[in-house]
């Protein structure tokens, strides 16, 4: 016959209920330890970030001449030499090699000469180093539009500029079939960069 317990009574630890409860209570902590020990491995550990930032902007090749006009030039007889100073400029922020090439109009465009210096003492003086040397104004030309480095290319540092000295003349064998006559000339400066262009 099985004991009674009364009301209110813990259970002995021989009993089953007691043996049960026992059980139970073994096995809730039991999870509770392995709970906690997983949830105490997964906070247990050291962390850190760190990041880099960069910024790119990219380079200008714009190069510019003054006087916008470089000649304005009137009743030209043969003999006549008429002398520019003109400026170019790299107003970018990258190195430059820039070539010329000119045209000008008419008959007159083909008889006129120009020779290039650099600026030297002065371009009234014209003692500069040669740049071109005297050739017919339509066509005239140093160095060459085309990619690459070219024979005649001048260069230029990022914001520099130089000053060359464009002499035009109406040579003294000018026939004389040519008097009242006129030219435009257009004077182009090619700009492209020299770093990773070979």
């Amino acid at each position: 016959m099985h004991e009674s317990i009364a009301p209110g009574l813990i259970a002995s630890d021989r009993s089953p209920l007691g043996r049960g409860r026992r059980g139970i209570l073994a096995i809730v902590l039991g999870l509770s330890a392995v709970s906690l020990g997983a949830g105490m491995f997964s906070l247990a550990i050291f962390t850190d970030t760190a990041a880099s930032t960069g910024t790119f902007a990219s380079g200008t090749i714009d190069i510019a001449t003054t006087p916008a006009v470089a000649f304005t030039v009137g009743a030209m007889v043969p003999g006549d030499v008429t002398t520019q100073a003109l400026t170019i400029t790299n107003s970018g922020t990258a190195e430059l090699r820039y070539s010329l090439t000119t045209t000008a109009t008419n008959t007159l465009g083909d008889s006129l000469t120009l020779t290039i210096r650099t600026l030297g003492t002065g371009c009234a003086a014209f003692d500069g180093t040669g740049v071109l040397a005297e050739t017919t104004l339509d066509g005239a030309a140093f160095g060459s539009p085309t990619q690459g480095p070219d024979s005649g290319d001048r260069t230029l540092a990022a914001a520099a500029s130089e000053v060359l000295c464009f002499r035009v003349s109406l040579p003294l064998a000018t026939d004389d079939g040519l008097q009242g006559s006129s030219s435009s000339a257009t004077f182009t400066f090619d700009a492209e960069q020299t770093a990773n262009n070979p």
